[in-house]
């Protein structure tokens, strides 16, 4: 092999490492820039997950509420009709007793 084609081949080889440091260097850069893409993709993914879970969640304390709120109101209703029902005795009583005493008084 000449001195010449030697040389050729250095050039070429010496060319050919440039091209792939540059294509590495550019890669490189690309990886960089794509990390932050990568990093609000995966945010936004645990942030859409966190938001489904806790809807969820929401959504069976908000059953149960509603199950204690209904139980609550059975309660407070059958409370409330049996004072209803002793108010209206007394009422009746008290009037009975009324009525008696001024019929008596009449007499």
């Amino acid at each position: 092999m000449s001195r010449t084609n030697l040389l050729e081949k250095i050039k070429q080889a010496e060319s050919s490492v440039s091209t792939e440091v540059e294509k590495a260097e550019l890669e490189q850069i690309s990886a960089k820039n794509r990390i932050p893409l990568d990093q609000e993709e995966l945010i936004s993914k645990e942030r859409k997950s966190a938001e489904r879970k806790s809807k969820i969640e929401i959504e069976a304390a908000m059953e149960e509420i509603n199950g204690q709120k209904a139980i609550i109101l059975k309660n407070g209703e059958k409370s409330n009709l049996g004072m209803k029902a002793k108010a209206e005795d007394r009422i009746n009583a008290a009037s009975q007793k009324f009525v008696d005493t001024f019929l008596e008084s009449l007499s």
